[in-house]
């Protein structure tokens, strides 16, 4: 297992390497000029001065390797041309864990909900029951959550004052960005649990298993559900990803000062180091997800471990 998990964990740091140099590369190499916001109407002599205070003035080659060095050596993503003194660090720092709330509560639903729904669906195939959740399903999957929360301001919001439209700081401001967020996400892993349960009922293991009469129940608990699983945990590991990354468009519409509110600022600005910086982050939690993943599919599935030693 240690070597399974150490192979991993070396083809995650040289995908993290990749991410960051095309990263880095494709936002240099970007056309506008990144301080022109800043410096404004400023003379030349003031432009030059803040140029090479944030390294602008070297080659691109020059300012990569400065770049990989401080990070590597210190951990630090840049310091932000807009705001004078402000890291990516310290916005990570201070927005990431307002992301976090919205996110673990929402990716709590999402797959509490989810799964029991397609455990539901998947051993009620074809009865009423499933055709109401698999008609819930397809309507939640076709409407993007950004319309989802348009429709959730305007009707539990505005039309009925039941919560605020918008704000941040109260448990009520929670209510409809956790809605939102977690709608999608539900219809996602109800189908695809009810998907991977129909499946593995017809396996010829679960076949056999019933031939020699083993319980029903046992037959559900230790075979169906536990392989039903482990297309889940694929889709479990981005999602906690996300959790810290925050949702872009949500953030936005309902004025979240979380992380995701910050990358659209960013981008919106052209804060070129803030785009970086926030960028490797959130390719570092990714690939730290997937690795525990990676993990958790040796875990739940003995034939993987064997497969790759």
């Amino acid at each position: 297992m240690f070597k399974f998990i150490a192979k991993r964990t070396l083809y995650s740091i040289f995908t993290l390497f990749l991410i960051i140099t095309a990263t880095f590369f494709l936002i240099a190499g970007a056309p506008g000029d990144p301080i022109a916001a800043k410096v404004g109407q400023m003379p030349d002599k003031a432009q030059e001065v803040i140029r090479a205070r944030y390294g602008l003035d070297k080659p691109v080659a020059e300012r990569y390797f400065l770049y990989m060095k401080n990070l590597v050596t210190t951990g630090d993503f840049g310091e932000s041309i807009i705001y004078t003194g402000k890291s990516a660090n310290d916005v990570i720092k201070a927005n990431a864990p307002i992301s976090a709330k919205i996110g673990i509560i929402a990716v709590t639903l999402q797959i509490v909900i989810g799964i029991s729904l397609g455990i539901i669906s998947g051993f009620n195939r074809e009865k009423l029951g499933d055709h109401v959740i698999r008609f819930c399903v397809v309507l939640a999957i076709c409407v993007p959550s950004f319309v989802i929360a348009a429709l959730l301001q305007y009707f539990v919001a505005f039309k009925w004052k039941l919560v605020p439209v918008f704000g941040w700081g109260q448990l009520k401001h929670y209510i409809l960005p956790v809605t939102a967020y977690a709608i999608g996400g539900i219809a996602s892993y109800t189908k695809f649990m009810r998907s991977s349960i129909i499946s593995v009922s017809n396996e010829d293991y679960i076949i056999t298993a019933k031939a020699k009469g083993c319980k029903k129940r046992r037959v559900i608990k230790n075979h169906i559900l536990r392989n039903s699983m482990i297309p889940i945990i694929t889709m479990i590991g981005p999602a906690v990803a996300g959790i810290f990354s925050g949702s872009f468009i949500l953030e936005k519409m309902f004025s979240i000062p979380g992380l995701g509110n910050y990358y659209v600022k960013s981008v919106s600005d052209g804060d070129y180091t803030m785009i970086i910086g926030l960028t490797i982050f959130y390719a570092i939690l990714y690939t730290v997800a997937l690795i525990v993943v990676d993990i958790l599919y040796g875990i739940v599935d003995p034939r993987i471990r064997v497969t790759q030693s």
